[in-house]
C-alpha cells in the first residue's frame, strides 16, 4: 500500500513538473514572444506594393509642400480581376501603371478621379484605393529651385532635387496592405509604411526658407525672360526665387527636343551687364577711396569722352544735367558723371571693390550649376575699358542673386550676411559684430541715402510710395540671339514692420529699368507691406507637426505616402 502510495505521488509530482513546464512554454509563447510571432503571422498576409513615391518632400518655410503638393489616386486591383473592362475603365480615367505588387496584383494611378468610374471599380472590382500626392504639379512652384528627376532612375538632376538627392532619396520603406489568407485585401484596414528593419521610416524631408505665397505672387508677375530674388535681409534668407519661362518637371523630354532656356535658372545660372546698377559699387569705391567724394561735384553736358570713348547720357536732357553732386548723379543715373568719376578712381579700385560686395562670386554654396559671372582682373583691362567699367558695361556680368547679396550689404549697413535656401542652413549670429564688415557703416548708409533720392526725387520716383523704400534702376546694351535688347534691373529694399525685404527684378528684353522692372518691384513691395506673409524672428517648426498641419489643410490629400505612419492616417480616404 505504501509503495502504491509513493507511485501515485511520483505520478502527481511528473504530472504537476509537465504541467508547469506547459505553462512556461505557453508564457513564453504567448507573452516573451507574441510580438515576433505577430509579426511573423502577419507577413503571411501582407500585400507589398511597389512604384509608390517614398521621396522626401520639399516644403517652404511655413510647411507648406513645394512637393506633393496636389493629389493623385492610386488603384490596388488584383491580377485576376484586372479584365478588359476594368482596363479600359483605367484609360478612360488616364490612369497609368504605378508599379505591382508581389502578391498578383497590379497598381495604377491618376490625377483625374472620376466617381462613377471609381464606384464600379470597387463595387465591381473590389479595387482597394487610396490618395496620396504626386510629386510635381502641372503647374509647378518654384519649379527651378526644386529641380527634376530622370526618368529611368528617379535621381535629381537640378535643384534641390539634385543638391539634396541623397536626402531626398527613397529610404527602405514599402507600403503594405493587410489581406486575408486567400490574398484579398481587407476592406477598411489602412496602408503602413514599413522598413526592412522594422525601425520607424526616416525623416527624408527637406525644409526651405522659401515663403511659397510670396513665390507664386512673384512668378506671376514675370513676363518673358526674366528673374526675380526676394530675401531677409537681417537673415540672408531667400523668400523668393522666381525665373521666367518656367517648365513642368514632369515633361522634362519634351524641352530638351525644343533646345528651350526654360530650364534655365537665370536667377543664379545666368550672368548679365549690370548697366546703371554698378553705379552703386563705383560711388562705394569712391566714397571708401577719395575724401569728400559725396560732395564732389562735376559737370554732365550729355556726353563724356574717357580714355578715346565717347559715352551719351541717356537720362539727360539737351545740353546735360549741369553740375551734380555724387547724390543727384545717382538719382538721375548720369552717366557722364560716373564716367569721369571712374576714370578719376581707375579701374583697380572700381574692380576690387565689385569684388568686396560679392559680384562675380557664388553666392549659395553648392547649388548646382551656379554661375560666378565675370569681373575682370585689372590686367585684363584696358585705358579704353573705365568708361564701360564705370556704368556697369562691357565684360562685367552679373547673376540677379549676386546683385541681391550686394544690396542686402548695403541694407545691412555695410556688414555681410552669408545667404540661405535651407531653413537648417540659416545663419543667425548670436552677436552682430560676428557679422562680417565688408564696407565701411558711413558708406553704406551715404549709399542708402543716394538710393532713397533715386526712388522718392529720381529715375524710379512717378509714384509715391506708402512706406520707405530704396533702389537703383540699371538698363544695359546687350544682345539676345544676335539681335540688339536692353537688359532692365530694379534692385533695392523695402522696410515693413520692421523688417527689411531685399528685392531684385531683372528683365532680359525689356525698355528700361524704370519701365520695365519697376512696376513688378512696386507690386511685390507692396505684397510684402499688405499681406504680411512673412514676419521675424522665424519659427522653428517640426517635421511631425507639418504634416499634421497639411492633413487638416488638405482634407483629402496626403502630401507623402510616407506620411501615413508618421501623422496618423484618419483623414486617408480608403475603399471599398
Amino acid at each position: 500500500m505504501e509503495k502504491n502510495k509513493k507511485r501515485i505521488m511520483a505520478g502527481l509530482a511528473v504530472m504537476a513538473g509537465l504541467s508547469a513546464a506547459l505553462a512556461c512554454r505557453l508564457f513564453y509563447i504567448q507573452v516573451l514572444c507574441h510580438d515576433d510571432f505577430t509579426e511573423t503571422a502577419q507577413l503571411q498576409y501582407e500585400i507589398t506594393i511597389d512604384g509608390i513615391d517614398t521621396r522626401g518632400q520639399i516644403f517652404d518655410r511655413n510647411m507648406q509642400p513645394l512637393t506633393g503638393g496636389s493629389s493623385r489616386w492610386y488603384y490596388i486591383i488584383k491580377e485576376s480581376k484586372a479584365d478588359k473592362k476594368a482596363v479600359e475603365l483605367f484609360e478612360k480615367m488616364d490612369a497609368e501603371p504605378a508599379g505591382s505588387s508581389r502578391s498578383g496584383y497590379k497598381v495604377y494611378s491618376t490625377e483625374n478621379y472620376n466617381e462613377e468610374m471609381n464606384r464600379e471599380l470597387t463595387g465591381e472590382y473590389s479595387c482597394y484605393v487610396f490618395c496620396s500626392g504626386a510629386r510635381y504639379e502641372e503647374n509647378q512652384p518654384a519649379c527651378h529651385l526644386v529641380g527634376y528627376l530622370n526618368d529611368w532612375d528617379k535621381k535629381g538632376v537640378s535643384g534641390l532635387e539634385y543638391m539634396y538627392d541623397e536626402k531626398l532619396a527613397p529610404s527602405e520603406e514599402r507600403l503594405v496592405i493587410m489581406a486575408d489568407a486567400a490574398g484579398n485585401i481587407l476592406p477598411g484596414l489602412e496602408p503602413e509604411i514599413k522598413t526592412s528593419s522594422g525601425t520607424e521610416p526616416a525623416d527624408n524631408s527637406l525644409v526651405t526658407t522659401i515663403d511659397l505665397q510670396l513665390q507664386k505672387k512673384c512668378e506671376s508677375l514675370l513676363r518673358g525672360s526674366s528673374a526675380c530674388v526676394v530675401s531677409d535681409a537681417a537673415t540672408g534668407e531667400i523668400l523668393a526665387m522666381a525665373s521666367s519661362p518656367v517648365f513642368s518637371p514632369d515633361h522634362i523630354p519634351e524641352y530638351l527636343d525644343q533646345q528651350s532656356d526654360c530650364l534655365i535658372n537665370k536667377t543664379i545660372q545666368s550672368a548679365y551687364p549690370p548697366g546703371s546698377v554698378f553705379k552703386l559699387v563705383v560711388a562705394a569705391a569712391a566714397l571708401e577711396n577719395l575724401p569728400g567724394a559725396a560732395a564732389r561735384t562735376l559737370p554732365c553736358t550729355g556726353r563724356a569722352t574717357t580714355g578715346g570713348v565717347t559715352v551719351s547720357c541717356a537720362t539727360a536732357p539737351d545740353g546735360g544735367h549741369g553740375s551734380l553732386d555724387m547724390c543727384q548723379a545717382m538719382a538721375k543715373s548720369c552717366n557722364c558723371y560716373f564716367v569721369q568719376l571712374g576714370e578719376e578712381l581707375g579701374e583697380e579700385k572700381i574692380l576690387k571693390m565689385a569684388g568686396k560686395l560679392g559680384l562675380g562670386k557664388s553666392v549659395l554654396d553648392g547649388f548646382p550649376e551656379e554661375t560666378e559671372g565675370n569681373i575682370p582682373a585689372v590686367t585684363e583691362t584696358g585705358s579704353r575699358d573705365i568708361s564701360n567699367i564705370s556704368i556697369g558695361q562691357g565684360t562685367i556680368l552679373v547673376t540677379p542673386m549676386q546683385i541681391t547679396r550686394m544690396i542686402s550689404i548695403i541694407a545691412n549697413e555695410g556688414r555681410y550676411v552669408p545667404f540661405s535656401i535651407v531653413s537648417e542652413e540659416v545663419w543667425m549670429p548670436s552677436d552682430p559684430s560676428e557679422q562680417r564688415q565688408v564696407i565701411r557703416e558711413e558708406t553704406a548708409l551715404m549709399l542708402q541715402s543716394m538710393m532713397k533720392e533715386v526712388m522718392t526725387c529720381g529715375t524710379c520716383s512717378a509714384q509715391e510710395w506708402n512706406f520707405p523704400v530704396w533702389g537703383k534702376s540699371g538698363t544695359a546694351e546687350a544682345s539676345l540671339h544676335g539681335r540688339p535688347v536692353k537688359n532692365c534691373w530694379l534692385a533695392g529694399f523695402c522696410e515693413s514692420s520692421g523688417m527689411r525685404y531685399v528685392i531684385t527684378v531683372f528683365a532680359e528684353d525689356g525698355i528700361s529699368g524704370s519701365a520695365t522692372a519697376l512696376p513688378v518691384f512696386r507690386e511685390i513691395a507692396e505684397y510684402l507691406d499688405n499681406s504680411k506673409v512673412y514676419s521675424s524672428p522665424r519659427q522653428s517648426l517640426s517635421f511631425s507637426n507639418a504634416r499634421f498641419s497639411i492633413l487638416e489643410t488638405y482634407d483629402r490629400l496626403i502630401p507623402s505616402i510616407s506620411a501615413i505612419s508618421r501623422c496618423g492616417s484618419g483623414s486617408l480616404p480608403l475603399s471599398p
